[in-house]
């Protein structure tokens, strides 16, 4: 694992003070519409199989569970991650096993479960234009319904018989919720440190996307060196999957995210964009934005942050900052189809790559 965050942060150092190189004209600039057409031609049936079991999985026999389980499986969303596990798979080999969908369902809940507890450590109101549990129910709901979804995915996967694919996942499991810790610390001890965030953004979002991948590689018998490399690009779509979220978490519209806008800020959180904006600002641009970025007025919940001077991604500096950070992400975004470029020439492999694409161009 060292070496594979080393090859990331390669990546990543490269960026500051650079134009990002060329994304190959394969990872073409589909719409959200676009891509859900070619999802649903390529692996429509299998994600409905997917989904299938994802259904049952949510489902208790005591009403008062199955009512909470279903809320938050309407949390769910994208499915980016067992699309990738499909696709990496399907890009090596067409068949797709029932264990290889039950594997992805597996991924899906575990994603789930770290939405839950996300929320609960957020304070989150809303989700996917939906209250999330803990606004709809309460903290004690939350915290054991994520601990119960994490158990169930467990489960599951066991039931493959797959020992090596639940040592993967674990593993994967532990560095996620590590991310979440340093996240924790970096907000206690004030951390300016750009190799700090990527840390915590490698962890709590690039681990599952690197597992996913993973997953779909292995079980596909690609050899070693692929495998390795298919993770990394999958851990790097993630980096940049999370970049851009931090981007729209201070640019974007709750009508368009349908989460809780300033976030990051409400939680004291110095996400790249923010980062790269102190680095950049003069010293009385560091004051200023300081200023806003601790002011109550600007820094609570449901605050929108559209651009205006007196808000803080309206500020020059801050400006600055996120056009970095979109440029990071775009550096990631063109590493990551060069590893997928290893994969076998087909239409899997040209969707994964679109859809590592638009990862860092949504609006949600």
């Amino acid at each position: 694992m060292k070496r594979v965050a080393a090859e990331c942060h390669a990546v990543i150092s490269r960026t500051q003070g650079t134009e990002p190189e060329q994304i190959p004209v394969s990872g073409r600039a589909d719409s959200a519409v676009e891509l859900r057409k070619r999802i649903q031609s390529l692996i429509g049936d299998d994600l409905t199989r997917v989904n299938q079991i994802l259904k049952k999985q949510f489902q208790n026999p005591h009403p008062y569970i199955t009512d909470v389980l279903q809320h938050a499986g309407c949390l769910r969303g994208k499915q980016i991650r067992p699309v990738l596990l499909l696709l990496c798979r399907k890009s090596i080999s067409g068949h797709i096993e029932d264990s290889v969908v039950t594997l992805a369902a597996v991924v899906e809940m575990i994603h789930t479960a770290t939405l839950v507890h996300d929320d609960v450590l957020d304070n989150a109101l809303s989700r996917r234009h939906i209250p999330t549990v803990n606004h709809h129910w309460n903290t004690e709901t939350s915290v054991l319904l994520g601990d119960y979804l994490f158990s169930r995915a467990f489960r599951l996967a066991a039931s493959t018989g797959d020992a090596s694919a639940c040592e993967l996942i674990g593993r994967a499991t532990d560095l996620t919720c590590a991310g979440e810790l340093h996240q924790i610390a970096a907000r206690e001890h004030r951390s300016e440190s750009e190799r700090d965030y990527f840390r915590i953004i490698r962890g709590k979002t690039g681990q599952l996307f690197g597992l996913s991948c993973l997953l779909g590689a292995r079980t596909a018998t690609a050899s070693r060196h692929l495998q390795r490399q298919i993770h990394i690009a999958g851990i790097e779509a993630g980096m940049a999957f999370q970049i851009a979220d931090d981007v729209l978490d201070l640019t974007g519209e709750e009508t368009q995210t349908g989460k809780d806008s300033g976030n990051d800020l409400v939680n004291q959180r110095l996400t790249l964009p923010v980062l790269r904006a102190l680095q950049t600002a003069t010293s009385t641009e560091r004051d200023e934005l300081r200023d806003l970025l601790n002011r109550n007025g600007v820094c609570k919940p449901g605050t929108q942050f559209t651009g205006h001077r007196n808000s803080a991604s309206g500020h020059p500096a801050m400006q600055r900052g996120i056009s970095s950070a979109k440029k990071t992400a775009r550096h990631l975004v063109s590493s990551c189809i060069r590893r997928l470029a290893q994969l076998p020439d087909s239409e899997n492999r040209r969707l994964l790559e679109s859809i590592v694409h638009f990862s860092v161009r949504r609006q949600n």
